[in-house]
């Protein structure tokens, strides 16, 4: 892991403050989305973590089984949340959407010109 991304990755595990983690959550909180894009299999990787949250299996992720999933309660204004990921014409995430928010890409990190 390079020095950069140190700091990152102790910002990342310090907000879940003293919750434990197992190994799996811990080296998957550790690669970064940039570093599994360089290996082949990326694509399925990024379409299985889809999935998980798919629970219908008809594509596009309803926010609130993404939330569900995610363990946040119903006092989480998940639009406001997920307002640059979400498609705006039904309110769901789609595959892109969720590439995007594992990528943190949205209008707001964007810097203005």
């Amino acid at each position: 892991m390079k020095d950069s991304r140190v700091i990152d990755f102790v910002n990342t595990v310090c907000t879940l403050q003293y919750r434990k983690l197992d190994f799996e959550e811990f080296a998957a909180s550790a690669i970064s989305v940039y570093q599994m894009e360089a290996l082949e299999t990326w694509e399925q990787h990024a379409r299985r973590a889809y999935e998980l949250f798919d629970k219908e299996g008809n594509r596009p992720i309803v926010i609130e089984e993404l939330a569900s999933e995610l363990g946040l309660g119903p006092s989480v204004p998940l639009h406001v949340v997920l307002q640059d990921w979400i498609r705006h014409a039904d309110g769901k995430l789609s595959f892109l959407g969720f590439i995007k928010l594992l990528h943190g890409v949205s209008s707001r990190s964007i810097p203005k010109a």
